[in-house]
């Protein structure tokens, strides 16, 4: 199976951070309608000035400040948080706000410790060499905890397709859309598993045009070819086709209502034999709410709890089923957080 290679324990279970620590900072986001007070902006720019000078040239500072002052300006829940955490004081946390706008896909290597610092040049895992003081939510924020244990679920399904590829000693293919910076892949383990990788052959598309993964990894020498797409757009893509496992990582739950149902039919003809989809449900609870309220993260349709989203699925299986889909299933509850925030679910073709 694949594992994390010289990393920091990828999922552990959250134990610090408490729903209330979440639906505090929603609640003054809601409560507070005017803008943040004067005086508390001012001792937030002083603190990050204080702290930035020395640390990167001042065009640089202006330049971050510039963009976040009107974030923290008229969200008072963000301002507080920033003043909790220390965010004022980090080299990593406005570069991130930042990126959450402009690229939420690379947003999501803060899960790994990855960002942008002060003077806009990325830095790979810097939470296990550094002080920070936004390693603590990088570390146990919810929203990042769910990502590193599903990144790594993911990356133990891709296992049995290499599996696969050893035992037949014939090529097999991969098709991740959605892929990000195909996180599963780089931290953990993917260069370690197949000694030929050309048996396994990796179609990877993702919509956020600031993404290049080659610049994270030499793509062409593992055989992955990334392209800039969309779910809907790649259907009739024969690239796509006879897949042993299809990847929909934090798709589904963007898809307007009734339509997986759709994009499960279409997904059934890319797959090969006993070949499995994976996609995940994440579900209505504190953080999410936080991440949607505070850091502008995009509005999802979310299912009430976990329970909601197995019975869903389960719903769609046996209209699937009905009408030839046969899918075996088997669902993951995020256990990993106080509260679930997602359902991992893997169908596989019958």
């Amino acid at each position: 199976m694949l594992r994390h290679f010289g990393l920091y324990n990828p999922v552990v279970q959250t134990a610090e951070m408490k729903d209330k620590e979440f639906t505090k900072y929603v609640d003054i986001c809601r409560r507070e309608q005017s803008n943040t007070p004067n005086d508390v902006l001012k001792r937030i720019r002083d603190h990050f000035f204080d702290f930035a000078s020395g640390k990167a040239k001042k065009n640089h500072i202006l330049d971050v400040w510039d963009y976040v002052e009107p974030m923290l300006a008229k969200n008072q829940g963000l301002a507080q948080f920033t003043l909790d955490y220390h965010g004022d004081e980090s080299q990593y946390f406005f570069q991130w706000l930042r990126t959450v706008h402009e690229s939420p896909a690379r947003a999501l290597e803060m899960s790994y410790g990855s960002g942008y610092n002060l003077s806009g040049t990325w830095e790979t895992s810097f939470i296990d060499d550094t002080e920070d003081p936004i390693n603590h939510f990088v570390r146990n924020d919810p929203t990042f905890v769910y990502n590193r244990q599903r990144q790594l679920y993911v990356a133990d399904l891709a296992s049995t397709v290499y599996d696969r590829a050893w035992d037949s000693s014939s090529p097999r293919k991969i098709v991740d859309f959605g892929a990000g910076a195909l996180a599963w892949a780089r931290w953990h383990g993917y260069e370690f598993v197949c000694p030929n990788q050309d048996w396994v052959e990796i179609n990877a598309f993702d919509i956020d045009k600031t993404i290049n993964p080659y610049d994270f990894f030499d793509g062409s020498k593992l055989n992955i070819h990334y392209r800039k797409g969309d779910l809907m757009s790649q259907m009739d893509n024969p690239e796509c086709r006879d897949a042993d496992l299809v990847i929909l990582s934090g798709v589904a739950t963007y898809l307007p209502a009734g339509e997986l149902v759709e994009v499960i039919k279409a997904i059934f003809y890319l797959l090969y034999d006993e070949a499995s989809l994976f996609f995940d449900l994440q579900v209505d609870c504190p953080y999410l709410q936080r991440s949607i309220e505070l850091w502008g993260w995009p509005k999802m349709n979310l299912p009430q709890n976990a329970a909601t989203a197995i019975a869903n699925v389960e719903e769609i299986r046996r209209h699937l089923w009905s009408n030839g889909y046969k899918f075996g299933a088997e669902y993951v509850v995020d256990t990993y957080n106080n509260t679930p925030s997602a359902v991992m679910v893997t169908f596989t073709r019958i």
